[in-house]
């Protein structure tokens, strides 16, 4: 059903924290869409009332206390809407981004260096007394940081950590408590600030350098499948990060969605393929259609380097040939976004 998109407005967070869960808009034509704008925030991101359905929900479950997951594959805005919910929120950010390397010290803290004091006494002229005290030094890590002061954490990508990193997360979000067997901190347990919250976003499981989080992490969490939006809404985000028109940057959803159906590939063309295609259809002037040579071209560009790279030549070939085809088929008769999916 199309939506209506209109321009987001910055929420106070006493309100988002108690919002409910939207409920769809009423049912409009697509022509009496609003081009969306920028938050006075700054970040980049587009809205119709079915990401913005999305941030209420998020907002209800981080204002009872349990943590939200955006999934979903890259391009789609999952870290700009996982930002904009936090800077609603009205606590401080933090920001971590998952990496193989990461260990539970890079969270929860650890033993940084040495501290020296140097005491000479020398109250009585004749005699001279020194005293030298060291102290190794203890700081706390992003985790333990963002409980103790209330900050909303953004985990980004936290799949690409290790999962025996991400354990230290558990009693974080059950009990809200941080264990610490450290000797060098003043306190071995750490309990959440009331408005501490956790937003974590992360990509498809096939993804290169995706590792399996394990199942009782995401039993604490609310995940949202944010690749689950509708044509209409891929096509405004194309055309509010592109500033192409509607018309054309559905074509291009249109097109990119039938050759991830129909075509098999590596790296699948995502939402920031079609942005991609969309800044250079935009400085060129180029239609969105099979009848200039040059969109043809730019496609054939882009998306080559999604066949599978262990195919061989004659494989190779055919994917290339399929492609041409799709793109021939899909740009020859120009049709919205929602007459492709019922065709």
């Amino acid at each position: 059903m199309p939506r209506k998109a209109h321009a987001p407005a910055r929420s106070k967070p006493a309100a988002s924290a108690k919002g409910g869960v939207e409920t769809p808009a009423a049912e409009t034509s697509t022509a009496e869409r609003t081009p969306p704008s920028l938050a006075d925030d700054g970040l980049d991101l587009y809205e119709d009332s079915e990401i913005s359905s999305l941030r209420s929900r998020a907002h209800l479950y981080l204002s009872l206390g349990i943590p939200v997951h955006f999934r979903g594959r890259a391009g789609m805005g999952k870290t700009t809407l996982a930002q904009r919910v936090a800077q609603e929120a009205g606590r401080p950010v933090s920001m971590i981004t998952g990496d193989h390397a990461l260990v539970a010290a890079d969270l929860v803290g650890r033993e940084i260096g040495y501290d020296s004091q140097r005491v000479r006494d020398r109250y009585v002229h004749s005699v001279s007394r020194s005293e030298e005290k060291v102290r190794a030094v203890w700081a706390d890590g992003v985790l333990t940081k963002a409980m103790l002061e209330g900050h909303t954490l953004i985990y980004d990508e936290f799949t690409r950590t290790p999962p025996e990193t991400n354990n230290v997360l558990l009693s974080a979000l059950e009990e809200r408590v941080l264990y610490l067997n450290s000797p060098l901190r003043e306190s071995a347990q750490v309990r959440a600030h009331p408005s501490f919250k956790v937003i974590f976003t992360s990509n498809p499981d096939e993804y290169s350098g995706v590792k399996a989080a394990p199942d009782a992490l995401f039993d604490r969490m609310v995940s949202v499948d944010v690749s689950l939006c509708s044509p209409e809404t891929e096509a405004g985000i194309v055309a509010f990060r592109t500033g192409i028109g509607q018309p054309e940057a559905t074509g291009i959803v249109t097109l990119l969605r039938a050759i991830r159906d129909k075509l098999p590939a590596a790296n699948p063309p995502s939402i920031r393929t079609a942005i991609m295609i969309g800044k250079i259809v935009r400085t060129l002037g180029m239609a969105t259609s099979a009848s200039d040579e040059r969109f043809v071209q730019v496609c054939l560009d882009v998306l080559e380097s999604r066949c599978p790279s262990d195919t061989n030549r004659a494989e190779r070939d055919r994917y290339l040939d399929g492609l041409r085809k799709e793109i021939l088929r899909t740009g020859s008769k120009p049709r919205t976004a929602k007459q492709e999916a019922a065709a």
